[in-house]
């Protein structure tokens, strides 16, 4: 599959997850998360960082020219950073912020905003890196923000409507 088919099934795709989280936070279930909070953000990292980190590769290809030889070296950094810094994060959101849910569309976007203002300054140096230029680096943030953010929101809506919870206590 070409890097523009991809690009293309991307795009596509993240159109369709930003108009997903209006319904998702209409489903959000009474039923109180019940995970600690290190497992449950162990696992939204996961899913978070499995479709960022694709998003960030075909980024880096199509506007960093990704090299293969650079290709690994990229994704190394990029999934060992990010991974690092939403885990860090989102536990710290969870340990002190409002309990999922009590959350509101307000809460989402503030948070929402905190995270990319921190992610957006790694992705620069990440882009400067193996990018070379200021302006390489500013197309990588510019292109990065748009993808990941349409991201972030998904994965918060949907781990408030399919969030797993342990088993009640005896």
């Amino acid at each position: 599959m070409s890097v523009r088919r991809i690009a293309i099934v991307i795009g596509v795709w993240c159109l369709l997850l930003a108009a997903a989280p209006a319904r998702a936070q209409d489903a959000a279930p009474a039923v109180p998360d019940r995970l600690p909070v290190w497992e449950r953000t162990l696992y939204k990292t996961l899913t978070y960082q499995a479709a960022a980190n694709l998003s960030d590769l075909v980024l880096y290809d199509l506007l960093l020219g990704g090299t293969v030889a650079a290709g690994g070296g990229f994704f190394a950094i990029n999934a060992a950073s990010a991974a690092a810094l939403y885990y860090t994060f989102e536990y710290t959101w969870q340990s002190l912020g409002p309990a999922p849910e009590d959350k509101t569309h307000q809460t989402v976007a503030a948070k929402t905003v905190l995270y990319r203002m921190f992610n957006s300054s790694r992705n620069f140096a990440l882009g400067y890196a193996f990018g070379g230029s200021v302006a390489a680096a500013t197309g990588f943030v510019a292109a990065n923000f748009l993808t990941d953010t349409a991201i972030f929101v998904t994965n918060e809506y949907a781990w408030d409507v399919f969030r797993p919870a342990s088993a009640p206590a005896p």
